[in-house]
């Protein structure tokens, strides 16, 4: 059975019906593999707002058109809107500047923190 739209068809523009087709290729695959565990499936909706304010707006949008309330996380570095559909999370997170430049700041020591040795397939060094 193809996986297509029970709604026939849509008028969308091409980045949101190729996003569309693979969710349904998604359903497919996982329908078709009952024998594989299930994937965790996380759609994020990034803001595009100039500033944090901005950012908010943007994230209070989603969380209206999702249904659910948006509200602060992570000690309030983070604005977030988050609604589950089955085992889909979707979610809008507007993060402040100061919490992204700590984790900019953090991330360029990641080149400097080598293992031992290499770990091999299976887990064997």
């Amino acid at each position: 059975m193809e996986w297509v739209p029970r709604f026939g068809m849509l008028e969308v523009p091409a980045d949101r019906a190729a996003l569309i087709r693979g969710l349904f290729e998604l359903a497919a695959f996982v329908a078709d593999h009952p024998e594989l565990p299930l994937p965790k499936v996380q759609a994020d909706i990034w803001p595009r707002g100039e500033d944090f304010v901005a950012e908010v707006d943007e994230v209070n949008d989603v969380a209206a058109a999702l249904g659910v309330t948006a509200g602060f996380a992570c000690g309030g570095a983070h604005y977030r809107a988050v609604r589950r559909f089955g085992g889909v999370e979707v979610q809008s997170v507007a993060i402040t500047r100061e919490s992204m430049e700590t984790l900019r700041a953090h991330m360029s020591y990641r080149d400097n923190v080598q293992p031992d040795e290499p770990m091999r397939a299976g887990g064997a060094r």
